[in-house]
């Protein structure tokens, strides 16, 4: 998906174009201030994705010809940089994302809008994405909103609010659960945070690696602070401890990009530059 709404589907091997479609020519999508940036979601032969059209407001496509299976009107709100999720639940799958005002949950079959819970700031910026755990469905936005923790009934229908915490407000950098708790970094509150999951609670808060981005890997955290360095964190019980750090060397800009590990190799981009770093433990 581009920046302009032109979802292209290429060959891997010669990078020829199967097939294409212009969302903003074909669909009345409508274009962000920064541009259509979500990270599409597919399941199976289904490809999913929210262009935040006035009609196909969120739409399925057959992954293997770019036919549309369905688009949903949806609520009319405009796409909010999220990237979907995929929620498995007894009697349905839902897709999750959050829109330009609201999360959303939609029945996979058909598009149907099962419900909205509003969550918004002041710039309709949502890039983090959703993470849903037994039940529970953790959504948080930056600009000094922060998050929503929701509680999703068994057949998917509504949500009920839990609890809420201003706090752990990221703008783009996104968020890791694990062992029950929530961590990543604030933008308006610019520290790391470690959250309760079922509580919201603020387990600690340490004026580091903030603002940054964060994914985990067989028990620590690979932070990428908007300073430009990249850290390899281990999580405590009262705070974090930085085995390693590097200055990213290359590219320019704001250090936004998010890390990607592969294969035990770190991927990092800064603007135009993409550095591979191998992380595999030493034999020696």
């Amino acid at each position: 998906m581009s920046a302009y709404g032109k979802l292209t589907c290429m060959n891997t091997a010669g990078g020829q174009t199967i097939w294409s479609v212009d969302f903003m020519n074909q669909h009345d999508a409508r274009n962000l201030t920064w541009g259509i940036t979500e990270n599409l979601v597919h399941d199976g032969d289904i490809l999913y994705c929210t262009p935040g059209g006035r009609d196909a407001n969120v739409v399925a496509l057959d992954r293997n010809t770019g036919r549309i299976i369905w688009k949903s009107k949806g609520s009319g709100e405009r796409s909010g940089y999220c990237s979907p999720v995929i929620v498995n639940l007894p009697s349905r799958k839902i897709l999750v994302t959050i829109m330009e005002r609201s999360i959303h949950g939609f029945d996979t079959d058909n598009g149907t809008l099962l419900w909205k819970h509003g969550h918004i700031n002041s710039y309709s910026v949502h890039p983090n994405v959703p993470v849903y755990i037994d039940g529970y469905l953790y959504c948080t936005i930056g600009y000094g909103v922060g998050g929503v923790m929701l509680k999703v009934s068994p057949d998917g229908t509504k949500v009920t609010e839990v609890w809420k915490n201003s706090r752990h407000d990221p703008k783009i950098g996104g968020f890791v659960v694990m062992d029950g708790k929530i961590y990543g970094s604030g933008d308006f509150n610019r520290s790391f945070f470690c959250l309760d999951w079922k509580t919201g609670r603020i387990i600690y808060q340490v004026n580091q690696l903030a603002p940054s981005n964060i994914i985990a890997s067989d028990g620590l955290f690979y932070v990428y602070a908007e300073r430009g360095t990249v850290n390899l964190v281990e999580p405590t019980g009262s705070g974090i401890s930085i085995i390693s750090s590097f200055k990213v060397p290359l590219g320019s800009g704001p250090h936004w990009a998010h890390l990607v590990i592969k294969d035990k190799r770190l991927f990092v981009r800064h603007g135009n530059s993409l550095m591979v770093y191998d992380i595999a433990a030493s034999s020696g």
